[in-house]
């Protein structure tokens, strides 16, 4: 009786790591595409910028070049899901007037003129992965030319640009999320968090070149 009872415990045990294994390859949840950074304040789909102490995010959000004048704002997609197989695909990234404008409203801001910003017309995910990121640059020095239109009285107007997803393409069985499909970059000027950046770091001139009266 009780070399069976070790042979039955044996047994279950051996069924239970097979099973184990063996659902540890099977596909979960449904294929849904959306941006991670839609999320991030977990009320709207407001992307901050700075977010946080700026040099301490720099890698994760934005970084900027003295060399170029450029902000590069990191903007991605991801699916949603496990699968054991992981297909890549591809969609348009665009701006979005009318959620710049909403977005605008909320916050009492204005829009960020597209004509200084850079923006990839695609974002694409290799095999093996389920999500990539792209940079989407702001040309700080030409947009320090128009500072009038949005600086008075001694504080900066948050500047509004709305970005959206769409045109996916991958396997059959991936699709757009029901939202975070979109996402409004709020990029305050006028943040404290400028100012914390340490002498000589490149994100430094931020302030140079939009100061305070």
């Amino acid at each position: 009786m009780k070399a069976f009872k070790i042979i039955l415990t044996a047994a279950l045990s051996l069924a239970l790591c097979a099973c184990g294994k063996e659902d540890a390859n099977k596909d979960y949840g449904f294929a849904k595409v959306y941006i991670p950074q839609a999320t991030v304040t977990g009320i709207d789909n407001s992307y901050p910028i700075p977010m946080g102490p700026f040099y301490q995010n720099s890698k994760y959000t934005c970084s900027y070049s003295k060399e170029t004048g450029k902000l590069d704002i990191v903007v991605g997609v991801i699916r949603s899901g496990y699968f054991a197989v992981q297909k890549g695909y591809s969609v348009s990234l665009a701006a979005s007037a009318e959620l710049t404008a909403e977005k605008a409203a909320v916050v009492e801001g204005v829009a960020l003129p597209t004509s200084v910003c850079t923006i990839p017309g695609t974002i694409s995910v290799p095999d093996g992965e389920s999500g990539a990121t792209v940079k989407v640059g702001i040309d700080l020095k030409a947009l320090a030319s128009q500072r009038s239109t949005f600086y008075s009285g001694g504080e900066y107007k948050k500047l509004i640009l709305g970005l959206e997803i769409s045109n996916l393409h991958g396997p059959s069985d991936y699709t757009l999320a029901d939202s975070n499909t979109s996402v409004a970059i709020v990029l305050d000027l006028g943040s404290e968090h400028w100012d914390s950046v340490p002498a000589g770091k490149p994100e430094a001139e931020v302030r140079t070149l939009f100061p305070f009266d």
